[in-house]
């Protein structure tokens, strides 16, 4: 049984910035990469700056903080 990441907190690895997930099962529906799963995610800076990142990816560039 997976953890749900929305509404948590991650830092980025490589620039210490903070990001909230805001949703885990974004589908990217572009030709190339139809039906990856992403991630949306929210600066906690610029909280009306949005991001996504395909959710593999995102697992390993983030970590989780409580």
């Amino acid at each position: 049984m997976s953890t749900s990441m929305c509404s948590k907190k991650y830092r980025n690895n490589k620039n210490g910035n903070i990001y909230e997930v805001i949703r885990e099962d974004v589908i990217n529906c572009t030709n190339a990469n139809d039906g990856q799963i992403m991630v949306l995610y929210k600066s906690q800076k610029s909280p009306e700056l949005l991001f996504v990142r395909e959710k593999s990816e995102f697992l390993q560039k983030f970590e989780a903080i409580k």
